[in-house]
């Protein structure tokens, strides 16, 4: 174990490879005789595929893979349950068991901790932090929202923030809220009585329930506020950094451009780009020589030998291309840090496959 574990935060367009890169680093650092976990947000159960499992939890889960003497390194996985992260927030920052429970079994705060914009992406922040806090492993890899999305991800604690702040929750949450003998003075005369008619069309006691959650959700307005700030000096620590997943396609290495730009002007530390499914240069001569023609004529037929060659040739042209978008990569970050996977023909669904994906990486 370290004395602090290092972060790395997965980003990258969907669609891009980025869970199994995520995954790939995890074994890679746990073929390295490190302690190492990933955690996903993602609940589509990618990172369950790759490591060829059926499922995961919000709990962390140890991975089986081939060890050998020098190395006992250990390779975990878990999947965010929003809801439950949430309860645990709460149960921390809770002033007692019983307003703990009045928020956990309160209607309104079951629909908000799951519905809630930018909840998934706070919980995610929040989770991290927890398993950071623990202090049981040597790498945490996270494996983010869509790079459109990694903006909102990032900003997670201080949106929850502002989000409270700034909204009609705000209103119900702040220290001047009134008890009297009338009971809670949230609304006029005239807005309890449209709110009543709503509770008994639905069914649903919301006066009741945004009453009693205003009351509990008072006390723990400076614990969110500390942990957004705590988050936050998270991810600007050394130790922290991002990971840019991409393809050669143009449109990805656009968002790359625009997802770098903002990562440098909030001063976030970029550990590398990994340029996924590359036709690669060293993987094949550009020219097909005469002794590789004779080779192929002795081992196929010479109609079979054509359609080889003509197959080969229309990769020539894919290879370079892929070789021009790597240098605009690196051009982008002002630095040779773009590393890259080779396109394989078959999917990763088991930790062999996964082997030769974490072969290629090297941070």
């Amino acid at each position: 174990m370290t004395d602090s574990p290092l972060i790395y935060l997965i980003c990258g367009n969907g669609g891009v490879g980025k869970t199994t890169v995520s995954a790939a680093l995890g074994l890679k650092f746990a073929q390295q005789n490190k302690k190492a976990i990933v955690l996903t947000i993602d609940p589509a159960k990618r990172l369950a595929d790759s490591l060829g499992i059926k499922g995961l939890s919000d709990e962390p889960q140890k991975i089986s893979f081939s060890k050998t003497k020098k190395n006992q390194g250990e390779l975990w996985a878990m999947m965010l349950d929003t809801k439950r992260t949430f309860d645990r927030l709460i149960e921390k920052y809770a002033p007692s068991a019983e307003a703990k429970q009045r928020i956990i079994n309160n209607k309104l705060y079951q629909h908000m901790s799951q519905m809630l914009a930018g909840t998934q992406e706070y919980m995610a922040m929040e989770r991290l932090y927890e398993i950071y806090k623990q202090n049981t492993f040597d790498v945490i890899i996270v494996d983010t929202p869509p790079m459109q999305n990694a903006v909102d991800f990032l900003a997670a604690p201080q949106k929850m923030m502002n989000m409270i702040n700034n909204s009609m929750l705000h209103l119900l949450l702040k220290p001047t809220l009134s008890i009297g003998k009338s009971g809670f003075k949230l609304f006029e005369r005239g807005s309890r009585q449209i709110l009543k008619v709503f509770d008994r069309i639905t069914g649903f006691a919301f006066l009741q329930d945004l009453s009693e959650m205003a009351i509990a959700f008072k006390d723990l307005l400076s614990g969110f506020e500390t942990r957004a700030t705590q988050v936050n000096q998270l991810l600007k620590r050394e130790g922290t950094s991002f990971v840019i997943v991409c393809t050669t396609n143009q449109n990805s290495i656009n968002e790359v451009d625009s997802f770098y730009k903002q990562l440098k002007e909030n001063k976030y530390d970029l550990s590398g780009i990994i340029a996924n499914r590359v036709y690669h240069a060293n993987q094949h001569k550009l020219e097909i020589n005469p002794e590789a023609e004779k080779q192929l004529n002795n081992l196929y037929s010479k109609q079979e030998t054509e359609i080889l060659i003509n197959n080969y040739k229309k990769y020539i042209p894919l290879i370079k291309r892929d070789k021009k978008q790597i240098k605009i990569l690196n051009e982008i970050i002002g630095s040779d840090m773009t590393q890259t996977i080779p396109l394989y023909l078959t999917d990763v669904h088991d930790l062999k496959t996964l082997g030769v994906i974490a072969q290629e990486i090297d941070l």
